[in-house]
């Protein structure tokens, strides 16, 4: 099998969708024992991350077969990453099997893939295959998207709203109000549009002026409920008011460890995390600390 166009999909898929860097070759060479190590064990993450190496030759020779092996052990355990990489794989790579790739695809987007949630709202857009064109299903997609910082779905939910379209009342305001968003992560035409708006007289100056920070809201409450031995593990909600509220890094790897979490450590999750403070050891407790269900 041809395997530069899966090997390019999935490249781009983990500069685009995971949002990160792939780490320098001589620290991947380091971790690759301990990555095979952890996959064999049946941690989805680790699996996840090696699949990625074997892709892109990063600390073991390229290898699309060892890859895609791995990637499948991933997603079968519900890791949406590997679950979006296996959507684009079938869907847009050489596996050839839309059918499959739309399944993938859904079960990513229902796991929280922020990136699988925009392709899956465009499938709705558009309709294809057995899927009807649902506008308001593809909305109700966009938004769980943008909730996430998806710049790609935050500049979609801003035409949709300027252009008034797919049952979306035109409202320039809110427009202006995901356009920022997206400018703000250097998107190039969430930018331009908010010029072009502005030259329109349809915002303002300050709607149109993206790089200034948008009005504080009410800052979240700190986790402060003690937990006990029979409470639930946290969820991704409460670990996330846990660091914004003042909680250190060290302490909530502590109550991680101890009580345990709801979700499953995904590179979405492990961005979004991150952005709140958390430390590389705070996301490792995580990543082992999935309570099952």
């Amino acid at each position: 099998m041809n395997v530069r166009h899966p090997l390019v999909c999935f490249v781009l898929l983990c500069a685009i969708a995971a949002c990160v860097n792939l780490p320098p070759a001589a620290a991947q060479t380091q971790n690759i024992a301990t990555l095979h190590k952890q996959a064999k064990e049946g941690n989805a993450e680790a699996q996840y991350e090696l699949a990625k190496a074997y892709y892109t030759g990063t600390g073991v020779p390229k290898d699309s077969k060892q890859g895609l092996e791995w990637l499948r052990k991933s997603a079968n355990q519900g890791h949406s990453g590997a679950e979006f990489a296996l959507a684009i794989l079938y869907r847009k790579g050489e596996l050839k099997d839309p059918k499959q790739g739309l399944e993938w695809l859904t079960k990513s987007a229902g796991h929280g893939n922020s990136a699988a949630e925009y392709e899956l709202a465009l499938v709705y857009l558009k309709g294809e295959q057995n899927i009807a064109r649902d506008p308001k299903q593809a909305l109700e997609w966009l938004r769980k998207s943008a909730s996430q910082n998806n710049a790609a779905s935050e500049y979609q939910l801003g035409c949709m709203f300027r252009d008034g379209q797919d049952g979306v009342s035109r409202n320039p305001h809110e427009a202006a109000l995901w356009f920022r968003k997206a400018a703000r992560q250097q998107n190039d035409a969430a930018q331009s549009d908010l010029t072009q708006m502005l030259k329109k007289g349809v915002i303002s100056k300050q709607e149109a002026n993206w790089k200034a920070p948008e009005p504080l809201t009410k800052a979240p409450e700190p986790v402060t409920q003690a937990k006990t031995e029979k409470s639930k593990p946290f969820s991704l909600v409460e670990v996330e008011k846990g660091l914004q509220g003042g909680i250190t890094c060290k302490r909530m790897a502590s109550l991680v460890d101890k009580f345990k979490v709801d979700f499953s450590l995904n590179a979405d999750i492990r961005q979004r995390l991150g952005k709140e403070g958390a430390d590389d050891n705070l996301l490792a407790t995580i990543s082992a600390s999935k309570r099952p269900l």
